[in-house]
């Protein structure tokens, strides 16, 4: 049986059981053995191979898709600045930034479809199409020269595209490991999305001046197709072994759903993406104000940031071994509001680089360590496909609104200060409300002790 912690809320009703299988005979031996043959290998036991060949494959092919899901969706910055400058500079930025905040709504409110599908052992079939959305997106915004086509090849297209992708991307990797292991696995995987982050920009930026918008957004698409292929491949889904035959009724009942600690957990990542996107989003254009107009280093603070966020993606898995998952995703949220309030006080390029390096690292920990977060709350993760779907429904409405009031905030009189506040004190109840269910999360556990 398998060694994950499990937590019971105290009730009249039994606790539940670990999710069982048809049968005893896969071993990691198996695991290890990479089938030539494109059919999905189901899990047949609750025991994780805890590592091997197979397992390591799936962590890859995690890297990939985060790369071009939240990668992509931390890209938008770059194309922001391009688009008030050149493009769409007869539009806002808050009416720009609502390209980039559909593309992230799509991302995430369409996983309460994906996520039970993702459940229900359709994983390929999920990543065949979102590799056509995403690369058809890209294909169609590089024709795009208004703004209506714009917001719908990259805003809703390359979203909906993103939105099968990102499921996969977090549920994939952690039935085959261990609590103790699982951290690691994960988080090596979100690197991923920070290395993306960082490349696209850039190459986005190099290639613009040279070969024009059209062709500098197509490369980016034959780079995306090619790296979410490669996970189309090598993806081998751990399933329960009656995955094929649940129906979404079914799927939602079994999800728990109503947990308290799912409820408090997603009214806390909700805070998270409504402040989130700010930074990414205004940066660079609060550098230009302050000191950074007409410096080179200006257009790569977004690269900076989030080739920051690389390093800090596997802090709070290390942290976690001190002072436990969630405590220790408290303690990341925290730092990551505390410098977007440093970022008030910044007047001068040296600051701008110094906040794109403290934010980047601390909000890439905060992205990679959250869906731990929600696996330590899941007693069977053949569920989480479904939860992380219901999860995300309540992180695209904060991404969503959050940038556009951002903006809305910077033209109405608010200035950056109003905007940096306003995703300052948005984290800032990220924080608040982990603290409240690393508190119901003790009290249960001594309540079902007694």
């Amino acid at each position: 049986m398998s060694d994950v912690k499990e937590v019971h809320i105290a009730t009249n009703e039994a606790p539940k059981l670990a999710p069982t299988y048809e049968s005893d005979d896969y071993t990691t031996e198996d695991a290890n053995a990479l089938p030539s043959s494109p059919p999905i290998p189901e899990a047949r036991d609750a025991e994780p191979p805890n590592g091997g060949l197979v397992a390591w494959l799936q962590v890859a092919a995690a890297f990939v898709l985060y790369g071009n899901t939240l990668g992509l969706l931390n890209t938008f910055g770059a194309y922001q600045r391009y688009y008030e400058t050149d493009l769409l500079k007869e539009y806002s930025p808050s009416d720009i930034s609502w390209i980039g905040s559909i593309q992230s709504w799509f991302l995430m409110a369409v996983g309460v479809f994906v996520g039970p599908l993702y459940d229900a052992g359709h994983c390929r079939i999920l990543l065949l199409a979102g590799t056509i959305f995403v690369t058809l997106g890209f294909m169609l915004t590089s024709v795009s020269t208004a703004y209506w086509s714009v917001f719908l090849a990259q805003g809703v297209l390359t979203g909906l595209g993103m939105s099968f992708l990102a499921i996969p991307s977090v549920a994939i990797v952690p039935p085959y490991f261990k609590p103790a292991r699982r951290p690691l696995a994960m988080g090596t995987a979100t690197l991923g999305s920070g290395l993306a982050a960082t490349v696209y920009p850039i190459l986005f930026q190099s290639l613009q001046p040279v070969i024009g918008f059209p062709w500098a957004v197509r490369v980016q698409g034959f780079i995306a197709f090619a790296l979410c292929l490669f996970a189309v491949v090598v993806a081998r889904p751990r399933y329960a072994s009656n995955a094929k035959k649940r129906t979404f009724r079914n799927l939602f009942k079994g999800a728990g759903l109503g947990d308290s600690h799912f409820i408090v957990y997603v009214t806390s990542i909700f805070f998270n993406n409504l402040g989130f996107f700010e930074p990414l989003f205004y940066l660079e254009g609060y550098a230009d104000l302050y000191g950074g107009a007409g410096l080179a280093v200006t257009k790569y603070l977004l690269p900076i940031l989030n080739g920051s966020s690389i390093f800090g993606r596997l802090m709070p898995s290390a942290l976690s071994k001190w002072v436990g998952i969630i405590n220790a995703f408290i303690i990341t949220v925290f730092l990551s509001a505390a410098s977007i309030f440093y970022w008030t006080s910044v007047f001068n390029i040296a600051g701008s680089i110094a906040f794109a390096v403290l934010y980047g690292f601390f909000s890439g920990g905060v992205v990679a360590f959250a869906p731990v977060v929600l696996t330590s709350l899941t007693e069977d993760l053949s569920y989480l496909g479904t939860r992380l779907g219901v999860l995300n429904i309540f992180k695209g409405i904060g991404s969503v609104v959050g940038a556009p009031i951002g903006g809305a905030i910077l033209r109405s009189g608010g200035g950056y200060l109003g905007m940096q506040l306003f995703s300052a004190f948005s984290v800032l109840l990220t924080a608040v409300f982990a603290g409240v269910l690393q508190f119901i999360v003790v009290r249960d556990t001594k309540q079902s002790a007694e």
